[in-house]
């Protein structure tokens, strides 16, 4: 008996317990793969697809040898209690907080606003050629702020309106990085209720994500859940690697390749 529990062990749960020790340490250090779920990225990335993400970047930002950068994209959790966030397990039916998969817009010191569907960093207006080219974002605006009697009395995102008093725990962080409003505005909010699109200035430490879809109900990103702490960024994505080949109109092509910063960014 004792020979066959050694048999048992040397060549069985050894075995499989050192396979999923190197697994469990090339995934955690070196580097996974993350499924896209949904259209949100697209026409960047589609339904389906995988993407490689190192993970050794993802220590190096938490101990502070680098930061995330504009333009990259983020494989993120958002923030407890953000609407439509969680998703059901197959089979087993229990619910879980799933990832997002969303591009970094703007870092910590950016300040950042969407009017009429263009994305402003710094003031600047980006030139997303990367989705303009493709697709028609929907001309909404983010973040709606509205005053009266000389204060903040509601504040509109993608999914709804929200008296200050009544803000979800996840969009607090949102309001203390509003800018103030201008003299003039707080003037006219003494006759009434004044409403505009607000500024943020992001505070150390968070990231303002967009997905590329800006179609209407496109993506739900940071212009619904607010500007994420760097803790919820799990790492970058970097390349697509699956499906290797794609069929398209015409024949099949090539489906490898990596997820450079567009120009918008790099500016």
């Amino acid at each position: 008996m004792k020979a066959f529990w050694d048999y048992l062990f040397k060549e069985w749960f050894r075995q499989v317990g050192e396979a999923l020790l190197v697994a469990f340490l090339v995934t955690t250090f070196v580097f996974t793969t993350v499924g896209v779920v949904g259209q949100s990225m697209y026409p960047t990335l589609r339904n389906g697809e995988r993407v490689l993400v190192p993970k050794w970047e993802t220590w190096l930002v938490r101990l502070g040898f680098m930061e995330w950068r504009r333009g990259e994209i983020a494989i993120l959790k958002p923030p407890e209690g953000t609407p439509f966030s969680t998703a059901r397990f197959p089979v087993l039916g229990f619910s879980f907080r799933a990832f997002f998969i969303k591009r970094i817009v703007a870092v910590p010191g950016d300040e950042v606003y969407v009017d009429r569907g263009v994305v402003y960093v710094n003031g600047k207006p980006l030139a997303e050629t990367h989705i303009t080219d493709r697709i028609t974002p929907w001309p909404d605006s983010f973040p709606g702020v509205c005053y009266e009697g000389g204060r903040l009395t509601r504040i509109v995102t993608q999914q709804g309106d929200f008296p200050v008093e009544l803000l979800p725990a996840y969009l607090r962080p949102l309001k203390e990085m509003l800018l103030p409003p201008s003299q003039e505005t707080l003037a006219r909010s003494e006759l009434g209720e004044v409403c505009e699109v607000g500024r943020i200035k992001l505070k150390p430490g968070y990231y303002f994500v967009m997905g590329d879809n800006r179609t209407l109900g496109g993506s739900e990103d940071s212009r619904t859940f607010g500007p994420i702490p760097v803790e919820r960024i799990a790492g970058r994505a970097s390349f697509v690697w699956w499906p290797v080949v794609v069929r398209e109109e015409g024949g099949f092509r090539l489906n490898l390749r990596a997820l450079a910063i567009p120009p918008a960014y790099r500016q």
